[in-house]
């Protein structure tokens, strides 16, 4: 009898590690990849002002905005680690680290995917923002700097949204995370949304950025899109014939006044 009660015992507590181990793991992997995002979210803010702070001295030049912001994200970014489909985050503590890792990332762009690792979107000012005036806008015509109205003084006011397309590398918490984030079905145990949540939208309603995210996510390379925003007075001339501000603002974060 007593051994009959052993073994009914033995299966409860197999069965309990079975329900409980998987939450468990969750657990300790996603506090690990929810730690290095959450690091990740204060360095884009700072690149979000190292990048604006690029685009005023250098004429709203996306490209120099783009390397500022990559400056910064770097030591955040990951490589390649030779194994399918695995990535892991080289160390900077030196200057040859900082050199090699640059040279490595072989441009702005994350390995086996059409995502730049630091994208930079001008919100403002657009072109109906800074009218019809020539292939140049000075930033200290007194014009410009203190016109009559509230919007007007921002047109010589520069406006970006840096995005840090931050790539997971954690097992397991990657692909949870990522699929809760989007309002995916997983597996009960890790069921992170209600029932009756709306489903996913179809493909063809998906814009650029999200088509890019579900190409990757199909190479298992799960891509966290972290953005922050800074706006600076320009120190430098809008040159609209060399570097054309955009139509329309199509930030996520859009500055509405």
């Amino acid at each position: 009898m007593s051994s009959l009660r052993e073994r009914n015992q033995s299966g409860q507590a197999a069965v309990e590690a079975a329900i409980v181990l998987p939450l468990f793991v969750f657990l300790i992997l996603g506090i690990l990849q929810l730690g290095l995002m959450h690091q990740a979210r204060l360095l884009t803010k700072y690149a979000a002002y190292k990048a604006v702070r690029a685009g005023a001295l250098n004429s709203a030049k996306v490209e120099e905005m783009e390397k500022a912001a990559l400056a910064v994200l770097l030591p955040l970014l990951s490589v390649p680690s030779g194994v399918e489909n695995r990535a892991h985050i080289p160390p900077v503590g030196s200057a040859a680290e900082f050199q090699r890792k640059w040279q490595d990332l072989r441009g702005n762009r994350i390995p086996s995917t059409s995502l730049k690792h630091a994208e930079v979107t001008i919100c403002g000012p657009t072109q109906g923002d800074v009218g019809g005036g020539g292939p140049e806008l000075d930033f200290d015509d007194p014009r410009n700097t203190a016109p009559t109205g509230w919007r007007a003084s921002h047109r010589t006011k520069l406006r970006v949204q840096v995005t840090f397309n931050y790539r997971m590398i954690i097992p397991f918490a990657d692909w949870v995370i990522y699929q809760a984030s989007r309002n995916r079905d997983v597996p009960a145990l890790m069921r992170m949304r209600g029932k009756d949540a709306p489903v996913e939208e179809s493909a063809d309603r998906r814009d650029r950025s999200e088509a890019q995210l579900e190409e990757a996510a199909a190479q298992r390379i799960y891509i966290a899109p972290i953005r922050a925003t800074y706006t600076m007075r320009m120190q430098s001339n809008f040159f609209l014939n060399r570097a054309a501000l955009p139509r329309s603002n199509e930030c996520v974060f859009p500055f509405a006044y």
